[in-house]
C-alpha cells in the first residue's frame, strides 16, 4: 500500500508510510512468506485474486531489490496485513437564515417636516446553527512488515492507506500500491 500512496499521491487518494527501527544491512539477502494464517484480511481483500496479487507484487518488488526467496533459511519473514474498515464520517454545516427583502416604512425629516416613505431592505443573513451530516465511508489499509526471522522482530513496516470506493478498481490498484509501498524501503 504505501508503494501505492508514493506513485499515486499525486493523482489518488492513498497515503503511503513506512518505519523501521533498524537498517536492512548486507546480512538480509533472503526473504520467505509467512503462512496465510499469520496475515490477517478482511472483506474486499479476503480473496485468493487481491492475496496473491499482494504476495506477487510484494515478492517482485523484494526480487528487483536484489532480495532471494528462500522458503527454507530465510533472513526476513514477511507479513501482510490487509484491512477495509467502515466508517463514519461527520460533517457540520453551517445553517443561515436568509430573510427575504421587503419594503419597509420609514420616517423622515426635511425642514422640519416629517414625511413617511417606504425603503427597500435586504437583510444579511443570520447564522442559527449547524446541521451535522454523517457519510459512510470505507477506509482501507495495507501493510506489510519485514521481520527479522532470528529475533522474531519487525524490523520495517511499509503501508498504504485510502479511501476505496470501488472494490474492483482497489484490487485492479494492489500491484501499483505495493510498489509505491516498496518505494519507502531503505536498502
Amino acid at each position: 500500500m504505501l508503494a501505492l500512496v508514493a506513485v499515486l499521491s499525486s493523482c489518488s487518494s492513498y497515503s503511503y508510510y513506512a518505519v523501521s527501527n533498524k537498517k536492512l544491512t548486507a546480512n538480509y539477502r533472503t526473504y520467505a512468506w509467512l503462512p496465510e494464517g499469520k496475515s490477517k484480511a478482511s472483506n474486499i481483500y479476503d480473496n485468493d485474486i487481491a492475496a496473491d496479487k499482494i504476495v506477487e507484487a510484494a515478492s517482485t518488488e523484494l526480487e528487483n531489490r536484489g532480495f532471494k526467496l528462500d522458503n527454507n533459511k530465510p533472513d526476513l519473514l514477511l507479513r501482510y496485513t490487509a484491512v477495509v474498515n467502515r466508517e463514519t464520517k461527520s460533517y457540520n454545516e453551517p445553517m443561515y437564515y436568509d430573510a427575504p427583502g421587503r419594503f419597509v416604512p420609514r420616517l423622515g425629516v426635511h425642514r422640519g417636516r416629517a414625511f413617511y416613505y417606504y425603503a427597500y431592505r435586504d437583510p444579511f443573513p443570520v447564522y442559527v446553527g449547524s446541521e451535522q451530516r454523517t457519510l459512510r465511508v470505507k477506509q482501507g489499509s495495507i501493510m506489510i512488515d519485514l521481520i527479522d526471522r532470528k529475533t522474531s522482530k519487525v524490523i520495517w513496516r511499509g503501508w498504504a492507506e485510502g479511501e476505496l470506493d470501488n472494490p474492483e478498481k482497489a484490487i485492479a490498484q494492489l500491484p501499483k500500491v505495493i510498489e509505491h509501498i516498496f518505494k519507502k524501503l531503505p536498502v
